[in-house]
């Protein structure tokens, strides 16, 4: 029943794209999407609630993705009022069945489900980011869009490998359900398994952001919408990562193995939070700024999930929803930023303190948030994983996650300083060599 809701959900604001905006781009119909969004997350929270309660992983997912889904949908109708170049029908038209993609990630019980539906996130949220329309929107877009292909070819490559070791089974695609590989894993020879396991991880975590295939993500998540970019960093990478870690429980392979599922995922988690925070140090971007952020971020929940106990997938569920709460508003506030300043520039956006004071607050909020500062969400959920890998004895990645936390949290609260008061180097005089030339 909860699925069945949930999937509604994008229908609505589809129909009104075709059959309303496509005639009449009246703003109150962009508030009555946002209206209709939220109704369907509080209905569908309100029936799986007791699921969420047990930290369902599927169940989790699906209201993280529908709540973002209806934020986006209130930042929308504002950003649309600022971008009046854009077509409403054609947005909306994009964004729902963007939403529809997400929706169908959250909810496949198939990995060759999951695989479509992660393709189709790609060339509608693709056609979202040429909809801005200059230029650098269209080179974003192809990179975006020929790089998440090329590595989804990978994942390909390894659910035929999968496919092919079952096929035997005569059952068709649902050979590719998550509770048959399961129940089937060990008639599926060590070394196959271990191909489709680097393959699938390569090719979803091209999705996900996983450092080294994130070239992408930076480019793609500054020339985005905002609403747009909220969704990609706050749900789109969480699910892609979570479709991993549920292909890696459903086919385990040996703890003592090197390509093993889970040493993958810390391998690729550890270098992304290293590479994304190093990368925060040099940013001009403030929506780069953030899709760097997002890339570390990925890379903890990755660490964690790679653990692969239960209390460590857990948390890493948990910094999943912490952070699409955060990273979505705080694109919301960049893309709002960008508007009032005129750039995208992080030189250029300061003196907000003094120019937005109201918006200078949440801005510092969000950015300490994901900065890690006690006592905010990601604070306590980053420490807790900190607790897990401890545990395991994991002391290498205790260092280097750490080290690069740190510097995570130096990069950002830089940058929020710069912003929050008026930058002295630009307001200096010009010395009278600079006048000269």
């Amino acid at each position: 029943m909860s699925s069945a809701w949930a999937l509604a959900g994008p229908v609505i604001p589809l129909v009104l794209a075709v059959v309303v905006l496509r005639r009449h781009a009246n703003q109150r119909w962009c508030t009555v999407i946002a209206i209709w969004a939220s109704l369907v997350w509080l209905g569908e929270c309100d029936l799986t609630w007791h699921l969420v309660m047990q930290w369902r992983m599927w169940a989790v997912l699906l209201d993280v993705t529908n709540l973002i889904a209806a934020s986006s949908a209130w930042d929308s109708v504002i950003w649309l009022r600022e971008h009046p170049h854009m077509v409403p029908f054609r947005y909306y038209g994009w964004w729902s069945l963007f939403w529809a993609a997400l929706l169908g990630i959250a909810l496949a019980h198939n990995l060759a489900l999951a695989w479509l539906a992660v393709e189709f996130s790609t060339l509608t949220s693709g056609a979202l980011i040429i909809e801005v329309g200059d230029r650098h929107a269209l080179e974003a877009a192809w990179k975006y869009i020929l790089i998440a292909s090329v590595g989804l070819i990978m994942g390909l490559i390894g659910l035929v490998f999968l496919y092919a070791s079952l096929r035997s089974q005569n059952l068709g695609w649902a050979i590719l359900n998550y509770q048959n590989l399961h129940a089937q894993f060990s008639h599926i020879a060590p070394m196959i398994r271990t191909l489709a396991t680097v393959f699938i991880v390569a090719g979803f975590g091209t999705k996900a952001g996983l450092v080294p295939f994130h070239t992408w993500l930076p480019d793609a998540h500054s020339e985005a919408p905002s609403p747009v970019s909220g969704l990609l960093s706050g749900v789109l990478l969480g699910l892609s990562l979570f479709t991993v870690v549920r292909f890696v429980e459903a086919v385990p392979t040996a703890r003592g193995a090197f390509l093993s599922g889970s040493h993958l995922l810390t391998i690729f988690g550890t270098l992304s939070v290293v590479v994304g925070a190093l990368a925060l140090l040099v940013q001009r971007d403030i929506k780069r700024l953030l899709a760097y952020s997002s890339i570390e971020q990925v890379g903890i929940m990755a660490v964690a999930a790679g653990l692969g106990t239960k209390a460590a997938v857990g948390l890493a569920l948990w910094q999943f929803a912490l952070h699409a709460l955060i990273k979505s508003s705080v694109f919301y506030g960049a893309g709002h930023l960008s508007v009032l300043y005129q750039t995208q520039r992080l030189t250029k956006i300061t003196g907000l303190l003094a120019r937005y004071p109201v918006g200078a607050v949440g801005w510092a909020v969000g950015i300490l948030a994901l900065a890690g500062l006690p006592p905010l969400g990601l604070a306590y959920s980053e420490w807790l994983i900190f607790r897990q890998l401890w545990q395991h004895h994991a002391y290498l990645v205790i260092g280097l996650v750490a080290a690069a936390l740190t510097v995570t949290f130096a990069a950002l609260v830089y940058h929020l300083m710069r912003t929050l008061w008026r930058d002295m180097d630009a307001l200096a005089p010009a010395s009278p060599a600079s006048e000269v030339h």
